[in-house]
């Protein structure tokens, strides 16, 4: 299985590993990973090895490095281990060249979607469609756990559950507790102020006034979750409220955050992969997304596709795509994410509290 995307796309996969591993319970399953992801892979049951791909490559450089590489690992080392399945569980354009490593793995099948998908497919995966022996064609836009279940359907098999999951060891969940020590009197809600795009991030300034009006409406412990790049908008919150903020921006590993992360009562967000790690926690979720309302389903960016799954949640988006955008939806589209008030966060959160209290 050839999982070389990013996080949140890691974590929709896992119903697809757990359900493949049902399916096949006696085959010899390698995932093959992102470095970013393998922290978080490295516990999954369902495969029996975890291999990291190379490190990515600045975009400009990707077309030049990466089909060399991923011959490499395809024709040197993944070709003596004889497999007879390459599966390739994504959609959209295939920037890691992962098809190379099927194809030149010599695999006896490899299954992927359709280089037809979209048109940033069509245009950056020409001809990758000649490299696979199975080739499932696009259909009507479905969430990515839904498309990822397909692949199981296409082999034969019957999804019996759709429920992604996380697996975390005793040390995570003994650093949770430590960074929690003392806290446990308190409701905890999960910040993520940051995001891998900059259409993505909700203004800096914005998640500082939301997190004044929590502690006024609340008095939560605020735990701030982050990559390293998100330390100034912790900062910045830890600096504005004084107390009960945990900035732990920049200081954990995937599977310390899905651990920590699991103690929320809530986690309010953009569109990152902490989201789907919280919901995949079972932890409702507030989304604020760059995506217009009206957009079209079949998007990268649309919440059909990517919203939280099997998780109460909400998702605020800009109302409507501004008419001077044109007809073709395209990048200018997904600069409206400041029309997402504080407000409207607020009653959401309000809104998802409400509901989990009354489910006890």
């Amino acid at each position: 299985v050839l999982k070389t995307d990013s996080i949140g796309d890691f974590v929709l996969a896992t119903a697809f590993l757990r359900e493949l591993r049902l399916m096949f319970p006696q085959a010899e399953i390698t995932l093959l990973v992102n470095p970013a992801v393998y922290n978080l892979a490295e516990f999954c049951p369902y495969v029996d090895k975890v291999q990291i791909y190379f490190k990515n490559l600045p975009n400009y450089l990707s077309p030049f490095i990466m089909p060399w590489h991923s011959f490499k690992l395809g024709y040197f080392m993944m070709r003596h281990q004889k497999f007879d399945i390459a599966i390739l569980p994504r959609l959209d354009m295939d920037t890691n060249y992962s098809t190379y490593v099927a194809y030149f793995s010599f695999s006896k099948r490899r299954i992927g979607y359709t280089e037809h998908a979209n048109f940033r497919k069509q245009f950056v995966n020409k001809g990758f469609d000649s490299m696979l022996t199975d080739i499932i064609p696009d259909e009507k836009p479905r969430h990515e756990v839904e498309r990822n279940l397909d692949i199981i359907r296409y082999l034969g098999g019957k999804p019996s559950v759709d429920f992604p999951e996380l697996w975390i060891g005793a040390e995570d969940d003994k650093f949770a507790d430590c960074v929690l020590a003392g806290f446990f009197s308190q409701a905890l809600i999960g910040l993520c102020p940051g995001a891998g795009e900059k259409k993505k991030q909700w203004p800096r300034g914005r998640f500082v006034e939301l997190a004044q009006c929590l502690k006024n409406d609340y008095n939560p412990l605020l735990l701030i979750l982050g990559g390293a790049e998100d330390r100034a908008v912790g900062r910045d919150i830890q600096d504005s409220l004084n107390t009960g903020v945990i900035d732990m921006t920049g200081k954990t590993t995937l599977r310390q955050t899905a651990a920590l992360l699991k103690r929320c009562a809530l986690y309010v967000g953009n569109d990152t992969g902490a989201k789907h790690m919280a919901a995949a926690m079972g932890v409702p979720v507030v989304e604020i997304s760059c995506f217009p309302i009206d957009g079209p389903s079949w998007h990268w960016n649309s919440p059909c596709r990517f919203g939280p799954w099997q998780a109460p949640h909400r998702i605020l988006q800009p109302k409507k795509i501004p008419l001077e955008c044109g007809d073709t939806f395209n990048k200018n589209h997904l600069n409206y994410i400041d029309e997402v008030s504080v407000e409207e966060v607020c009653q959401a959160v309000d809104e998802l509290l409400r509901r989990t209290r009354n489910r006890g």
